[in-house]
């Protein structure tokens, strides 16, 4: 389907069924982008992009949108957890295909029964367009990187009770129930007032496995195991397959568990591990927002530096 308004056309794309010739067109307009959305991390291959969106986890909807210079993506795995990413190239601004983008997002976002769309920003100019359409600022998540030849990660020493596992693509069956129930740690991590991510389950977690290995990107999972086989504390690392840039997604330690230093010890043995086996590695890219100083302190003191502050925002959608 086109929406066309003068010489600028928005298509709706099945990234899916597309060939690679339309999805390369999501990544030649990231890479305009990359500097202010990314800074200090390598950029991802044409090839990455491609399959970023094409094999998306089939446990969420995903719907996507090109036009000439600009790109729109919708993510929704709930009606009050809907993500938008939305790029325009720079060279192209202010020429109203960001506005033609978002009104085919909210759109659809409406069909979907989306109460709240959110979104980020890194610059002035993104700051600019969100306040246009009533976007409101509700969280500051921090990016930083760590370079990951020089940075310094002796062998962790699990603390008493505890043994540190790295599980690579697949969680083993028979961990599988822990990992969902540690996973309930995430609950209390700093997250804007409204937003409801749905909780983990066995389905959502190998739904995400196949995803990952459909886009040929190595999950890393490295927890700490008491003599129970309960899981204290996890932390998942992603590399795809012959890039420069890993990238650190969750990390949590269970309530009852915290403060005995576990998350280092799982953080720096993922790390270790990933130096051991992919040499090619050079950077790590993490998130944290701004308010979750226990993490940011911890990712500073392995050797993460912050690159950008992220500025998240909601925009709330109104029902029929």
């Amino acid at each position: 389907m086109k929406r066309a308004s003068g010489k600028t056309e928005v298509e709706e794309i099945d990234a899916r069924a597309a060939p690679d010739d339309v999805l390369g067109r999501f990544h030649s307009i990231e890479l305009a982008c990359h500097d202010e959305i990314h800074p200090g991390e390598p950029v991802r291959s044409r090839d990455e992009a491609i399959a970023f969106h094409r094999y998306q986890p089939v446990t969420h909807t995903s719907c996507h949108w090109l036009a000439d210079g600009g790109t729109a993506s919708l993510y929704v795995h709930g009606p009050k957890a809907a993500f938008v990413q939305l790029l325009v190239e720079p060279a192209r601004r202010r020429c109203g295909i960001g506005s033609l983008l978002l009104a085919q997002v909210l759109n659809r976002a409406g069909d979907l029964d989306v109460a709240a769309l959110r979104g980020s920003y890194t610059t002035p100019a993104g700051a600019s367009f969100a306040a246009a359409f009533g976007a409101v600022p509700e969280a500051r998540v921090v990016q930083s990187v760590l370079h990951l030849h020089g940075a310094d990660l002796s062998e962790p020493r699990a603390p008493e009770g505890f043994r540190l596992a790295t599980w690579i693509g697949r969680v083993p069956d028979e961990h599988l129930a822990a990992y969902v129930a540690a996973r309930a740690a995430m609950d209390d991590a700093p997250q804007p007032e409204g937003m409801e991510i749905p909780s983990s389950t066995a389905q959502s977690v190998r739904a995400s496995e196949d995803s990952l290995a459909q886009r040929q990107r190595e999950m890393r999972l490295t927890v700490a195991l008491d003599e129970r086989a309960s899981i204290g504390a996890f932390t998942e690392l992603r590399v795809s397959l012959g890039s420069p840039l890993g990238f650190t997604d969750d990390t949590a330690t269970v309530e009852e568990h915290r403060r005995k230093g576990l998350a280092r010890a799982v953080k720096i043995e993922s790390l270790r591990r990933l130096r051991l086996d992919h040499p090619e590695v050079s950077t790590i890219s993490t998130s944290n927002a701004e308010e979750n100083t226990v993490m940011r302190r911890l990712n500073e003191s392995i050797g993460f530096r912050p690159t950008v502050t992220v500025i998240s925002v909601a925009l709330e959608i109104a029902g029929p």
